[in-house]
């Protein structure tokens, strides 16, 4: 039985590893591309003004994204930025709008 289970689990670290590294590495593609194509994401843009672009998510929070002002090619201006486990502070035409880091790493924006 415990040969059994060492077996086991070898299989799942190694399909584990494969999985991590396989994601990692689309991970990265994604962001040199977005890089080269001067966009960010909301998570890590530095204060300053931007176009936003679009917002990957579910449809209950688009929605909600598009009635506080989310509309593609709308100016945003980043106030603040907390960091990874914080807030990110923008203001979309006269509003001003507190966003979860999680929410924010969902919307990709382009430098103005």
């Amino acid at each position: 039985m415990e040969v059994i289970k060492r077996i086991a689990k070898s299989i799942y670290d190694y399909w584990r590893k494969r999985w991590i590294k396989a994601h990692f590495q689309r991970f990265k593609a994604f962001n040199r591309c977005l890089q080269h194509n001067s966009m960010a994401k909301l998570s890590s843009a530095v204060p300053g003004s931007y176009r936003f672009v679009v917002a990957y998510c579910d449809e209950k929070l688009g929605r909600r994204l598009l009635e506080m002002g989310f509309v593609p090619g709308e100016e945003i201006t980043v106030i603040t930025n907390t960091g990874a486990k914080g807030s990110i502070m923008i203001k979309i035409k006269e509003s001003k709008i507190a966003l979860s880091n999680k929410i924010a790493d969902n919307i990709l924006l382009k430098r103005k």
